[in-house]
């Protein structure tokens, strides 16, 4: 009730409270009756809580957009394996091991047969052979030219072969062979003049275990090696490269 009356500026008893309070206070200790003052930096640290608030909510229906990834602008680096067998062949200069006609030794008998009248024919099939036929032989394939004035070419590669059968004729001054390909196909070379070592640069050219399959070397072509080895023979290898290339011309 007299916190009422107190309260209440236009009673008489408002003095009478006012006069007590005073005497209440200047007491010792009664300025611990007094009420403190309300900070005003609550009021004010109130506010940025109020801006703080987040308001949520709930989306029934989410995008189902993924993100967008930064696109970098750096260039890729392309990470190449080593080359294949046969993208090293290529980068090897071609070189001519061998190029002739066949051996002269296939004229012998057609030639004796010419006493006939039957071997006639014979004898002039190889002297055409002689003019036409041409067997070249480098370190990265095999060409016949045959036929008429030597218009039909054949070509192949040495990783094309998968098989070689041999024949050797006239003591091993010459032979003949047969290549079986990968397709199946077989080219036939008769009369090849120096036979072992043609034989021998043949075999070295060709796809691993061909060699080996095809039973070389064999009884002659380990003689031969052991005469290249002795000294007997000239190694079985390339000329030097520069022999190969064409002079250049003057200006």
């Amino acid at each position: 009730v007299s916190f009422v009356l107190c309260s209440a500026p236009t009673t008489p008893m408002s003095r009478y409270c006012s006069l007590a309070l005073a005497a209440l206070v200047s007491l010792p200790g009664g300025e611990s009756l007094l009420l403190p003052a309300p900070a005003p930096h609550r009021a004010a640290a109130a506010a940025p809580l109020a801006a703080r608030r987040v308001s949520m909510a709930y989306n029934p229906q989410p995008s189902k957009a993924k993100p967008r990834k930064a696109k970098s602008k750096e260039p890729k680096q392309k990470v190449k394996g080593p080359p294949s067998a046969a993208a090293q062949l290529q980068l090897v200069p071609e070189q001519t091991f061998y190029e002739a006609a066949p051996s002269i030794t296939e004229t012998i008998i057609p030639g004796l047969s010419v006493l006939t009248v039957v071997g006639i024919i014979p004898f002039g099939a190889s002297l055409a052979r002689q003019a036409w036929t041409r067997y070249k032989i480098t370190n990265k394939r095999l060409e016949i030219k045959s036929g008429f004035q030597g218009k039909e070419v054949v070509q192949v590669t040495w990783r094309e072969v998968v098989d070689v059968k041999w024949l050797r004729r006239f003591g091993g001054a010459a032979g003949d062979l047969v290549l079986t390909l990968q397709d199946g196909a077989k080219v036939e070379m008769r009369a090849l003049a120096e036979f072992e070592r043609n034989l021998n640069f043949i075999m070295a050219q060709l796809g691993d275990g061909v060699a080996a399959d095809s039973g070389f070397p064999d009884g002659p072509a380990r003689e031969f090696e052991e005469r290249v080895q002795s000294g007997e023979e000239p190694p079985v290898e390339l000329p030097p490269l520069s022999e190969t290339e064409p002079a250049p011309t003057g200006a």
